[in-house]
């Protein structure tokens, strides 16, 4: 039997998020896969780190994370920060959800005991933007100010639709299309393109768009870069339509790549372009981007397609 340590954002998703917790909890002790859980509601921004921060290898079998995009990214950082190595995992309530959906990690309490039940543990790289820890997304220009726009309310209703509804909208304002002049720094070689948006993706999903880096791994030590350079009103349809199939990675507007290190600057220091990490804000340029080789352990299905995509070892995921 395992010892866990449940950490829920109570304001996260609906109530039916908060069930599926609570549920999973019952379901595992009455079935003697846990032998106790500790129960922790977040009250603040910082709980969760403060918490995983201190933990210690020995503490916990594992620890599940219930939230959208912060509380996760908290989970990830404090466990990064500990280095205790005690496995993660992922109960999504956020309006899409990327990285779980990406790793095909699901939400009801019947695929989470059967992850738990199995207990399938990969080491996953984690990103660094600016020094702050990421699992699966830094990002930087007009795609940096769609999730913080989005009132919460529209998020609840309309979900991921509420995303791609705002995203049009932005990107249909014409003082949003400004490609920004910046120069990048990639293994000691130095190119410069006029950008739109830049992603650096550690998997292959964000924004709900399932293909955005379509050749993401999570154990190979690199990170996928997609630059969206040069890009006018008319292109940005088109593009739109790409995503959803991965084609854009061909697309003469787009400079796809990967690495384990990228720095990028404004030529103009006086133009802004806004980052941000996992949905959270990361101020402005310059960006600085490295890799943590595999420093997360994580808990993924077994005999799922959609997770061996995403890893070059595939041991006990067959």
């Amino acid at each position: 039997m395992k010892r866990a340590l449940f950490l829920i954002n109570p304001n996260a998703g609906q109530r039916t998020f908060q069930a599926n917790a609570l549920n999973l909890v019952g379901n595992l002790l009455k079935k003697r896969f846990l032998s106790n859980c500790n129960v922790f509601y977040t009250q603040k921004g910082g709980d969760a780190f403060e918490i995983t921060s201190k933990l210690r290898p020995d503490d916990y079998d594992f620890v599940l994370a219930a939230g959208g995009d912060g509380t996760i990214n908290e989970v990830v950082s404090g466990l990064v920060t500990s280095d205790c190595r005690i496995p993660l995992l992922i109960l999504g309530a956020g309006t899409t959800n990327d990285f779980a959906t990406a790793v095909g990690i699901g939400k009801t309490p019947k695929t989470l005991e059967k992850l738990v039940r199995d207990f399938c543990v990969k080491d996953v790289d984690v990103g660094v933007c600016n020094g702050h820890p990421f699992l699966n997304v830094a990002a930087g220009g007009v795609i940096s100010n769609i999730a913080h726009t989005i009132p919460a309310s529209q998020k609840a209703r309309f979900g991921i639709l509420a995303y791609y509804f705002t995203g049009l909208k932005e990107l249909g304002d014409d003082k949003n299309y400004r490609n920004t002049r910046i120069r990048f720094t990639v293994g000691g070689e130095t190119f410069e393109e006029n950008v739109f948006i830049v992603i650096v993706a550690n998997s292959c999903q964000t924004g709900g768009f399932g293909k955005v880096a379509p050749r993401a791994k999570l154990d190979d030590g690199l990170l996928e870069v997609i630059i969206f350079h040069d890009i006018g009103k008319a292109d940005v349809l088109p593009l739109y339509g790409m995503l959803q199939s991965g084609k854009h990675i061909d697309s003469k507007y787009v400079h796809y790549f990967q690495t384990n290190a990228l720095r990028a600057e404004l030529i103009d220091k006086d133009t802004g372009f806004m980052l941000d990490y996992d949905g959270e804000s990361a101020g402005d340029m310059p960006l600085d981007i490295g890799v943590s080789d595999k420093k997360l352990r994580l808990i993924v299905p077994k005999k799922s397609l959609k997770t061996q995509r995403l890893f070059n070892d595939l041991t006990g995921l067959a």
